[in-house]
């Protein structure tokens, strides 16, 4: 079966989801192909996600969205190596990612939720440095300082990280990951428990960096966040994915006339 959606198209297999964004000739540099994630737990299997396979190209922002449970954080840590899919490959621009070597890998860039993406006893400007010397960077004091005075850091860039707010914690981790000037860029909920106004700062920097001819993936229950930055949304549900598109068609689609993105939300849940 297939079913039109936007810019793209979802195929439902029996066992498989795919899905294409790239309709156009854009060549894309992120491809997944049946990837999965499966646990014995007290020799059950649990299935975290369900095999799909996708082709994501640079220059847009591709929003995980879905319950808690529903396979989203899984699909990052796989996409970043963090974790090892039960079946499946990953590949960019061609190269394996998940059996070829980490030189081979593109530079990512990821902030996981939680609280514990940088160092706290290290400042905002040593954890900048520490991260970009792990990928073995030079050169990147400029990119270090246009971040930090983005994200409104530039005041306490020698204050150790244990002394700022969570919220000024989650910048931090961001600007490390765009100062590696990544290729792959990976937000896992970077908008969590934030007051509206760091929320909107973040946002809006997502939102600008989609023109460097990155990929970027975000996973996020923020509403806002998707109607400001969204460009794609791929909706996981029990560990397969649903309906895609932007947010404006699926607000079209299924808002019964409430131009609300979270309306529209609730009922792709429901249904």
């Amino acid at each position: 079966m297939r079913r039109k959606a936007g810019a793209g198209f979802v195929v439902i297999a029996e066992h498989a989801v795919l899905v294409r964004f790239n309709t156009q000739k854009t060549k894309p540099m992120l491809s997944i192909q049946n990837l999965s994630k499966t646990y014995n737990v007290n020799g059950q299997c649990l299935v975290a996600v369900k095999p799909f396979s996708m082709d994501i190209v640079p220059g847009k922002v591709y929003c995980f969205l879905g319950p808690n449970g529903a396979g989203k954080t899984t699909t990052i840590k796989m996409l970043c190596g963090l974790v090892s899919p039960t079946t499946g490959t990953i590949t960019y621009n061609g190269r394996d990612m998940i059996g070829g070597s980490w030189i081979s890998r593109p530079k990512t860039g990821a902030v996981l939720e939680g609280a514990r993406n940088i160092n706290w006893r290290l400042t905002v400007l040593e954890n900048i440095n520490y991260f970009c010397g792990l990928h073995g960077l030079s050169g990147h004091k400029p990119r270090a300082e246009q971040y930090m005075r983005r994200l409104g850091l530039e005041e306490y860039k020698n204050t150790e990280c244990r002394y700022l707010s969570r919220g000024n914690q989650q910048k931090v981790a961001l600007a490390c990951a765009l100062t590696l000037d990544a290729e792959v860029l990976l937000l896992d909920e970077p908008t969590l428990g934030l007051d509206i106004e760091i929320a909107r700062s973040i946002m809006e920097v997502v939102n600008h960096e989609k023109s460097k001819n990155r990929i970027t993936i975000v996973t996020t229950h923020d509403t806002e966040f998707i109607e400001l930055a969204a460009d794609e949304i791929v909706l996981f549900k029990n560990g397969i994915l649903k309906p895609i598109g932007t947010p404006q068609e699926i607000v079209a689609k299924h808002g019964n006339g409430d131009n609300r993105f979270s309306t529209a939300y609730l009922q792709l849940l429901r249904s």
